[in-house]
């Protein structure tokens, strides 16, 4: 899966995802390493949290972190490049999780600027627990004043608990409109 043909806004994270998903991975990614094109971990180095991170051939990842002192967050970040959106009027995401202890999280677009960066958070969280369940967000963004149509850089960023002890995610894909 080398080949990106898609032009549409979240072509680059749709394609990370793909080529993450096509993977057979067994690793303890670090901070902020790319574990595949443009997606990461980021952990509040506070904290102790150590990740052990696999991915098989159809299913993205299931992460399963060890932790004596949480820190103050741990996402998951999907690098989505410059995205212009200021042809779309939503944008959303619809993922495919379970985890064997009930959780919940939340989901950002994160977008650059010139001094640091702003999220904006999708209104639903995500629940996970023992059994395949799936989920669907999405922005409207004609109604929120803080996603700026261009920035030079956006992420997806799924915030998981600090404290999580795992969590599968079998899909995840962006969309626009």
């Amino acid at each position: 899966m080398e080949h990106n043909v898609d032009f549409g806004a979240e072509a680059q994270a749709n394609h990370a995802l793909a080529v993450l998903r096509a993977l057979d991975l067994d690793c303890q990614p670090t901070v902020g390493e790319r574990f595949a094109p443009g997606v990461f971990l980021s952990m509040d180095p506070e904290s102790d949290t150590q990740a052990s991170l696999t991915s098989t051939p159809g299913e993205l990842l299931t992460l399963e972190m060890t932790t004596g002192h949480p820190g103050r967050w741990l996402s998951l970040n999907i690098e989505l490049g410059e995205c212009d959106l200021s042809q779309r009027d939503v944008m959303g995401f619809m993922c495919k999780t379970r985890a064997n202890e009930t959780i919940t999280f939340r989901a950002c677009l994160r977008s650059g600027q010139d001094e640091g960066f702003q999220d904006a958070f999708f209104g639903k969280r995500v629940i996970s627990y023992g059994a395949a369940s799936t989920h669907a967000d999405l922005i409207k963004l004609a109604e929120r004043d803080d996603i700026p149509a261009q920035a030079p850089w956006r992420e997806l960023v799924l915030f998981f608990p600090p404290d999580l002890r795992q969590v599968t995610l079998t899909d995840l894909s962006l969309f626009g409109v």
